[in-house]
């Protein structure tokens, strides 16, 4: 008779020991068995059919060829379906569209090539129903794909920047194509001016609408607006704050839009900013900056169908103090209804993704560290009016050299949190991760609560926390806490407050483990160029080789 390991003993008896407890339905392991390429890296989770869920997972890294794993798994946790995606440096975005179909984007970097890009159609049992590159003629070289959206009528929308061969040097050009469901050319647009298309929204009259940022005409944007047969409506240029380094945009219930991202406040700060653009007259309705702290990290935003705005924001200070902070904001006005804090050093959680649907309650989901290198997964569940209403830790265990967090998430419609996760071992000799796997999980409603709803700390309106205020120069000031942002990284990652004589290299690893970026401390702010990387999570660490310390902080690469 063959014998079972103990260690798949002993992690079936984990299992049933947290099923039993009422914490956790049930719990699916997401591992391709492949430690020499590093493990799998879980990214992203969506709603699919009326009983079932979608994720997508990073599954191996073989040299340059990156595989895609996309799951469909019964919210009971079976398995359903699975579709995998290959290319060179190869990313995926997912869209489910009408009638049970999912459109999935694939962006390869071929090295010494132009770039790929080709967007599958599949349906509810992921079947590949249509298949398309997207490509110009006359050698135009599409540098990225931006956008990638659905309209509510089935649409497929791509926008993104490129070039024509001209003589000895290239012409730039931006360019916005429509779709139909089959992935049939409606009509497309070439913008030739010195452009970028950024972000793209399909308003509810089939209006679309093209945020353009480029160097030219910094801090400004422009906005341009397709009517839905793709004749040219008209441009508005927004003045934005001439102190911001990062774009997003958002559409309300009413498709006013909202513009937001994160901007320097003076030399020793950093903030939110938010703006909001009438839809009926492209004017402003209000400007706002929320969250000012040393510096400000911007994790999630999102709109509810009631057009409640929520936010996620971690926050650092000079004496060395970090925060997560949910607050609730007026989408009408802009100013904060309420703030929730959450005290790193008092219940040791890190927040990086809101999960909201339409009822009274909903989640925030990271990770609750309990030492330097180990940390276990972590939900929160709130009331929408700000009160704390549970907390749920994941399944695993920090004592056994693991560092583990929750990466996403959807609410299914018995209200239960279903999230993805990642999990890497750590090797004490080498002080790195070594392992990556992945996994989904269901909540119960039976909760662990260990005290996080008492530290969590309402901030009224209008009335800034303590550690909302800037040191002065009277004051003693601790070092710096170390500060990386934006986080999502778009272009350029900064890591800011680094002291040359604690470090002196810092290395980018992808979540397999494998290097991908190195340069040396040579003074306290090192930029990196993360424009070419697929979008993801990776790790960055700093080592000195002459005290041996190292860090190490995970960010996120969103294109």
């Amino acid at each position: 008779m063959m014998k079972t390991p103990k260690s798949v003993l002993f992690l079936l008896l984990l299992m049933q020991t947290f099923i039993s407890s009422g914490q956790i339905q049930w719990y699916q392991n997401q591992d391709a068995n492949t430690p020499e390429t590093g493990g799998t890296a879980a990214i992203n989770i969506q709603s699919f059919t009326s009983n079932s869920f979608i994720a997508s997972y990073l599954w191996s890294i073989n040299g340059d060829e990156y595989s895609w794993k996309i799951s469909k798994t019964h919210i009971n946790g079976t398995e359903q379906r699975q579709f995998f995606v290959h290319g060179i440096a190869a990313s995926t975005e997912l869209r489910v569209g009408k009638n049970n179909l999912l459109y999935v984007l694939k962006r390869s970097f071929p090295f010494g090539s132009n770039a790929e890009f080709t967007i599958y159609k599949l349906d509810s049992n992921l079947v590949v129903r249509e298949q398309r590159n997207i490509s110009f003629p006359n050698n135009f070289n599409i540098i990225n794909l931006n956008a990638f959206e659905l309209d509510n009528t089935g649409n497929v929308y791509v926008a993104g920047d490129g070039q024509y061969p001209q003589g000895a040097g290239f012409s730039p050009a931006s360019f916005v194509i429509k779709m139909d469901k089959n992935l049939n050319t409606k009509w497309s647009k070439m913008d030739m001016e010195q452009t970028s298309f950024t972000r793209l929204h399909i308003d509810k009259n089939g209006t679309v609408l093209v945020l353009q940022d480029h160097h030219t005409f910094y801090p400004n944007v422009k906005l341009k607006k397709i009517h839905q047969n793709g004749n040219y409506s008209h441009t508005i240029i927004i003045q934005t704050d001439p102190e911001r380094y990062s774009v997003f945009s958002k559409l309300d219930k009413h498709d006013n839009l909202l513009i937001y991202g994160g901007k320097t406040v003076g030399e020793a700060a950093q903030a939110v900013y938010f703006l909001k653009i009438s839809r009926a007259n492209g004017g402003i309705i209000y400007r706002k900056t929320h969250f000012t702290a040393a510096a400000t990290q911007l994790n999630d935003l999102q709109f509810d169908k009631h057009d409640n705005l929520f936010s996620l924001v971690t926050l650092y200070y000079l004496d060395g103090r970090q925060e997560s902070r949910i607050s609730r904001i007026n989408a009408d006005n802009g100013k904060i209804a309420w703030n929730k804090s959450l005290p790193y050093e008092i219940d040791s959680s890190s927040l990086m993704k809101l999960v909201i649907n339409d009822d009274d309650k909903f989640y925030a989901v990271g990770e609750k560290r309990s030492s330097t290198y180990y940390s276990k997964g972590f939900a929160l569940r709130m009331k929408k009016n700000g009160q704390m209403d549970a907390n749920f830790p994941s399944p695993d265990s920090v004592s056994f050299y693991r560092s583990h967090w929750l990466m996403d998430g959807i609410i299914d419609r018995t209200d239960r949190l279903i999230a993805i996760g990642n999990t890497s071992d750590f090797d004490t000799s080498t002080y790195s991760s070594t392992y990556f796997r992945s996994f989904a999980v269901k909540f119960g409603n039976n909760n662990n609560n260990t005290g996080c709803d008492v530290n969590g700390m309402p901030i009224a309106e209008g009335i800034p926390a303590v550690s909302e205020s800037i040191k002065t120069e009277q004051e003693t000031v601790i070092t710096p806490k170390l500060v990386v942002y934006p986080n999502p990284v778009q272009n350029q990652l900064v890591v800011s407050n680094i002291s040359p004589a604690e470090y002196d290299r810092l290395t980018i690893y992808n979540m397999q483990g494998g290097l991908i970026l190195q340069q040396p401390a040579k003074s306290n702010t090192v930029r990196f160029d993360v424009s070419g990387l697929p979008d993801g999570m990776y790790l960055l660490v700093l080592r000195s080789a002459v005290t041996l310390k190292e860090t190490s902080i995970k960010f996120v690469v969103k294109h």
